[in-house]
């Protein structure tokens, strides 16, 4: 599933390293979200050179990423989901080896490496350590230990209902929605191989905003997330952190934005 906005630079060998995928079986789900650039068009030129394959472009109004993975998310009915970003790109068997390693161990999750690619041939490899359980690696993300990024990980789809909150903002997003999943999940196996590659040159990804930009939006998404469970905290994904949760974002809000007190009264 990838949505894409504004990508007509990348989209092409995103498109391509999926459709060129050696798993025969694959539901593609791509989400514009009101891109203003070519990336529809130019999407749609690599997804005519694969007649055979199960695609669908879905339109919508520009609401970010978060909210168009959840229109994506949505339209799923496969047994597993990959998040894959619209300027990245698989290896040629990633799904292959994805799809056996889940049907061996019967995961709820297959968490893998990844190629981080910094641009003139420069990557190093991003690695995750084996983790006991789901809800040790949610908590090892929520304290920046482990990544959290989506597309790092094989999710079955039935961890996503009921539906889980989906943030408005593009800062940690990953978090605010990995977590909530590795809690609804039973167990998890590590696939040790780099099977993505994430791209770090593209100028217009979120990591090149501001500090104090992207700390606005991340706490942003923190307390969205606390309000959606608040009312039953003790039962809720955010049952071990939620104190440092609003910690973090008390501290923020007092550096970055005061008038978050009064948005959120809670804080």
């Amino acid at each position: 599933m990838v949505p894409f906005y504004n990508v007509e630079a990348y989209i092409g060998q995103c498109a391509e390293s999926l459709l060129g995928q050696t798993y025969p079986s694959i539901e593609f789900i791509f989400v514009n979200d009101g891109t203003q650039d070519r990336s529809r068009e130019v999407l749609a030129d690599v997804i005519a050179r694969y007649p055979g394959r199960n695609v669908q472009i879905v339109d919508k109004a520009n609401g970010g990423l978060p909210q168009a993975r959840k229109t994506g998310i949505g339209l799923c009915t496969g047994e597993y989901v990959l998040n894959v970003d619209s300027d990245d790109w698989l290896e040629p068997d990633a799904v292959e080896k994805l799809v056996a390693e889940a049907e061996k161990s019967k995961a709820d999750v297959v968490y893998f490496f990844a190629w981080k690619e910094f641009g003139g041939g420069r990557s190093r490899v991003i690695t995750d350590k084996v983790y006991s359980s789901p809800q040790a690696f949610a908590e090892a993300i929520f304290a920046h230990k482990a990544h959290a990024a989506l597309w790092l990980k094989f999710w079955r789809r039935s961890l996503y209902r009921p539906e889980i909150f989906f943030p408005f903002h593009g800062l940690h997003e990953d978090m605010v929605q990995a977590v909530q999943l590795l809690d609804r999940a039973s167990s998890l196996v590590r696939l040790p191989e780099p099977l993505y590659h994430y791209r770090c040159d593209n100028s217009g990804a979120m990591t090149k905003k501001s500090r104090a930009s992207r700390r606005r939006q991340s706490m942003r998404n923190l307390l969205d997330l606390y309000s959606y469970y608040k009312d039953a905290l003790e039962a809720s994904p955010l049952r071990r952190f939620h104190r440092r949760l609003l910690g973090k974002a008390r501290w923020w809000a007092m550096l970055y934005d005061r008038s978050v007190f009064k948005e959120y009264p809670f804080l």
